[in-house]
């Protein structure tokens, strides 16, 4: 650490762990999830979950419960027997990242638990919740937009930019912005 409070040297580089609290958490269900439905989009044959597992270092018991939510959520098919396993309910290029999120998570954003919509601010802090808002359409925006058969291509959008491109502008109405 140099005199100034700055880091120097290899830990210049390095952003420390948030501790599961970041901005944007993105939980181990959904990073499976959407692992599992890679591996599937690849594959010309239908997968076990201890095939899923093993191709993509994940725990098979944990794996299963997120298999179901899934299946249940209509993004997978399974089938018994020795030709058995799973596959991909629709085409890669019709499962978003939003579709994973939904059967595994829920919600795309949550304010200290609750839906964006359900908060309320006073004083200063009154157009707080509009901004919360946008935050949330512009993730969501992006997450519908990424497909599994994106990610598997490398064909992701905003990729050559290196970020993603912001167009919104936060205030009343009145103003010209989201309300």
């Amino acid at each position: 650490m140099s005199t100034d409070g700055g880091d120097t040297g290899e830990r210049a580089g390095r952003r420390r762990s948030s501790g599961g609290n970041a901005v944007v958490n993105i939980s181990a269900r959904v990073d499976y999830g959407v692992r599992v439905l890679c591996a599937l989009a690849a594959s010309e044959f239908p997968m076990t979950s201890e095939q899923l597992a093993a191709a993509q270092d994940l725990p098979h018991k944990f794996l299963e419960g997120i298999l179901t939510d899934l299946r249940r959520g209509g993004l997978l098919v399974s089938k018994r027997g020795a030709e058995g396993g799973f596959r991909l309910a629709r085409p890669a290029d019709m499962i978003s990242l939003a579709d994973v999120i939904g059967p595994l998570v829920g919600t795309v954003a949550e304010i200290r638990g609750q839906r964006p919509e359900w908060t309320s601010y006073t004083g200063p802090a009154l157009h707080l919740r509009s901004a919360w808002l946008v935050v949330r359409d512009q993730l969501q925006s992006v997450l519908d937009e990424v497909t599994i058969d994106r990610i598997v291509s490398g064909d992701l959008p905003f990729a050559e930019a290196g970020a993603l491109p912001v167009t919104v502008s936060v205030g009343t109405a009145a103003e010209g912005g989201a309300a």
